[in-house]
């Protein structure tokens, strides 16, 4: 027959101590997402500051196309 171990007694400062780590992971779970959401908004805003510099871009590159067929028209007629 097997011998059955012998229950263990778990002190209230064990105890204690156990819950205090399940909060301070939730603690940490907290900060993690708040961490991200900031990280996120910060991403957010960044994304929209670039595609205002891409916008930018957009029109001197349409500039650009437009100076460069006047060039072109101006060298065809002295041609």
């Amino acid at each position: 027959m097997a011998a059955t171990p012998d229950p263990v007694e778990v002190s209230a400062f064990e105890h204690e101590h156990d819950e205090g780590k399940k909060n301070a992971s939730r603690g940490k779970s907290r900060d993690v997402v708040t961490s991200l959401e900031a990280r996120v908004s910060r991403l957010e805003s960044n994304l929209g500051t670039l595609g205002d510099h891409v916008d930018n871009l957009d029109g001197c590159c349409n500039s650009l196309e437009t100076k460069d067929a006047e060039i072109h028209s101006c060298i065809k007629d002295v041609l």
